[in-house]
């Protein structure tokens, strides 16, 4: 029965415990870790580490008695302990090591229920409101926002391989940026190796407990974390010590769009223009530290930002936005998310081109039929993927068709796409005034568009 085993687990397995958090220097890195412990089934050890670089202006002295860096990691641990508790979803979440006020409670229940939603969702479990997933048991005490005075410059751009943080690349040629990576794999290198005007690279590991894998080879519960909130604290943490005021994220408004049809799941959650609000009020509420946490892109769409990668030419041989081939450096060519990318780029990149980056026409796939169906809405439901909106889809095979383009997928459901009245050259103009992003760097993106245009 749906939703069967995470009844029985919450129910044998009651506590999650955040027990405590350490900071060290070993080699070079601030290594931060954090102990946990599913009561009654086992303990974990999660661990980061973070370079200290020329930028870092602490002494190492400094580093390890400083309040603002303290608060900081015990709250990239908090968002860490998502990866844990999913294990067995215990209905108490115990914060051994740290307080949280109210208010702060409330934030944090609604990022484990919305950055679970598709988690839950694939475990039978439809709806459940946040605070009925859990509850923390922890020391309240009233609010204490940190001053920091130091001055910031620059940007911090995360790097994770794809179209969209190209784009980012792209509008900032000129300033000063430093390019972010967790864990950076073959494809993350590839391009960061490409943009040679950064000022540097920030390269941090995240170690995640092996017992995780064990958990899940023994049949616990596993899936979908929000992924993109751990990478805002780790971000913030990353940003204070090289001393880098703009956490320039690559998310369009296209994330927004929920996965499921008419509901709060959304495999993009934590790229959503709401989590990016709520991450900046939290953040503020630590400390009134001068760096700020936005998406450069949110005012376009996964459209808009295919039309303007197109002529990023030098990266169309090392871009890799595949999750099951990027580690390697390949396309998978059987995924949904291949499949997206190469129609949000088939109305701007040829098809001989297309085939030249993917290494096959996945538009003759029959394997990727129900793929193609979840992508152009014929079926209610999208892929839990980090994809476009199913009328950005519809669009660009409606150009395709109009082109004369042929193919298996598009000659099967001619019928739907021909009914499309979306005009692309209209939906390239859009603009979503929904945004945090300044005004010198809004200026930058819109001064691309018009080249471009």
């Amino acid at each position: 029965m749906a939703g069967e085993q995470f009844r029985e687990l919450r129910e044998k397995f009651k506590f999650f415990d955040y027990k405590n958090y350490e900071k060290s220097i070993e080699d070079g890195y601030l290594v931060c870790k954090f102990f946990f412990e599913i009561e009654g089934l086992e303990s974990f050890v999660s661990k980061w580490k973070f370079p200290i670089t020329e930028l870092c202006p602490f002494s190492e002295e400094e580093l390890l008695k400083d309040e603002i860096l303290d608060q900081m990691i015990f709250n990239l641990g908090m968002v860490e302990t998502i990866s844990y508790y999913k294990i067995t979803c215990p209905k108490t979440a115990k914060i051994s090591c740290g307080s949280l006020n109210e208010w702060q409670q409330k934030w944090w229940q609604k990022l484990y229920r919305n950055g679970l939603g598709e988690f839950l969702y694939i475990n039978g479990i439809e709806y459940i409101e946040p605070e009925e997933l859990v509850k923390f048991e922890v020391k309240e005490e009233a609010l204490k926002t940190y001053h920091d005075n130091r001055k910031y410059e620059g940007a911090l751009v995360p790097i994770g391989g794809g179209k969209d943080s190209v784009v980012s690349l792209e509008v900032l040629k000129g300033q000063p940026i430093i390019t972010y990576s967790i864990n950076g794999n073959e494809t993350t290198k590839n391009v960061i190796d490409v943009c040679d005007y950064k000022a540097g690279d920030y390269a941090v590991k995240r170690i995640l407990d092996k017992k995780i894998l064990e958990m899940n080879e023994k049949g616990y519960m596993n899936g979908h974390i929000p992924f993109s909130a751990v990478v805002a604290f780790s971000a913030v943490i990353s940003a204070y010590l090289t001393g880098r005021q703009n956490i320039t994220l690559s998310n369009e408004n296209s994330a927004n769009e929920s996965t499921v049809k008419d509901s709060f799941v959304n495999h993009q959650y934590s790229k959503s223009f709401e989590f990016e609000k709520d991450f900046e009020e939290y953040f503020k509420s630590l400390t009134d530290s001068d760096i700020h946490y936005f998406s450069l892109l949110r005012p376009l769409t996964e459209l808009q930002i295919a039309w303007l990668f197109a002529d990023a030419k030098q990266y169309h041989k090392v871009f890799r936005s595949c999750n099951r081939g990027s580690k390697q450096g390949i396309w998978c060519c059987n995924c949904p998310k291949c499949l997206f990318v190469y129609i949000i780029l088939s109305p701007f990149i040829k098809e001989e081109d297309l085939v030249n980056i993917f290494g096959e026409k996945l538009l003759d796939k029959e394997s990727l039929d129900l793929d193609f169906r979840e992508l152009a809405g014929i079926e209610e439901n999208k892929p839990f993927e980090c994809v476009g909106t199913r009328r950005e889809v519809l669009a660009c095979l409606k150009r395709f068709k109009d082109r004369g383009g042929k193919s298996l997928l598009t000659d099967r459901y001619s019928e739907q796409i021909s009914k499309i009245t979306y005009d692309i050259d209209e939906m390239l103009a859009e603009w979503n005034d929904e945004n945090s992003v300044p005004d010198g760097y809004k200026k930058a993106l819109k001064n691309l568009m018009e080249k471009k245009s």
